[in-house]
């Protein structure tokens, strides 16, 4: 287990109190889920966080990173790329099984705002199929790559309300595929973070090994500050529990 020096924590305090904060707009959907509707952050949930991971999942990072989830006994919502699945069922199935949510994020990672509606149709379908005949649920949660939506995917006639799958986006990110350092993650997250937020992490896609130290630093830090780390349908329902 990989623990922080002084000096790191020390860095990680500076770290988070130099980086400027960058939280985007958004709102929950109501009750009854609008599909298609697009998800940022969302308001009224408390001192609500959601950790979301997104391009796996990818060994070993994926299971390093559930075992930190349970060791502090927390939950998360990871957007899964269909090849991945493909490639990792079991990793897909502990996901699962340790109560995390999950979404769908495209078959093979390509963005989907410069394709044909043919095309993205395929790549949200055949994950929607894969994941549930891996784990028997059908994820309505939808991350396009890259954030990337184009006119075909959202609002009421676009893929995503077809398909019945929400949109969900992201109000933090620090860019964590860009940077090999722990610190610069963990501080710029939680530097960033405020009640509702939805934070953008990776467990695939490339080398993760800083990925997995961040959020061992900083989903510990975040719960002494107060904050609960939950999937996102839970903030959805704690929002709409308050309404």
């Amino acid at each position: 287990m990989i623990q922080p020096t002084r000096a790191q924590m020390a860095q990680l305090a500076l770290l988070a109190a130099a980086l400027a904060s960058a939280t985007g707009a958004g709102a929950a959907p109501p009750r009854r889920p609008e599909w298609g509707a697009i998800v940022r952050r969302v308001s009224g949930a408390g001192r609500a966080v959601a950790l979301t991971f997104d391009d796996g999942p990818r060994e070993p990072y994926t299971s390093q990173i559930l075992d930190i989830l349970a060791d502090q006994g927390i939950k998360a919502t990871f957007f899964l790329v269909g090849e991945n699945v493909r490639r990792y069922p079991e990793v897909v199935r502990r996901i699962v099984r340790e109560g995390h949510a999950i979404g769908n994020h495209s078959w093979s990672h390509r963005s989907l705002a410069s394709v044909s509606w043919e095309v993205a149709r395929r790549e949200i379908e055949r994950t929607d199929v894969l994941i549930r005949a891996v784990t028997g649920r059908r994820p309505f949660l939808f991350r396009p790559p890259y954030g990337a939506l184009g006119s075909q995917l959202a609002g009421p006639d676009g893929l995503a309300a077809r398909e019945r799958h929400l949109l969900v986006l992201w109000s933090v990110e620090v860019a964590d595929w860009s940077t090999r350092s722990p610190l610069r993650v963990a501080a710029g997250t939680i530097r960033r973070v405020s009640p509702g937020s939805i934070v953008l992490l990776h467990d695939g896609g490339g080398p993760r090994g800083h990925v997995v130290t961040a959020t061992r630093w900083m989903a510990g830090h975040l719960a002494r500050e107060g904050y609960r780390l939950v999937t996102v349908p839970e903030l959805l329902g704690i929002a709409s529990a308050r309404r």
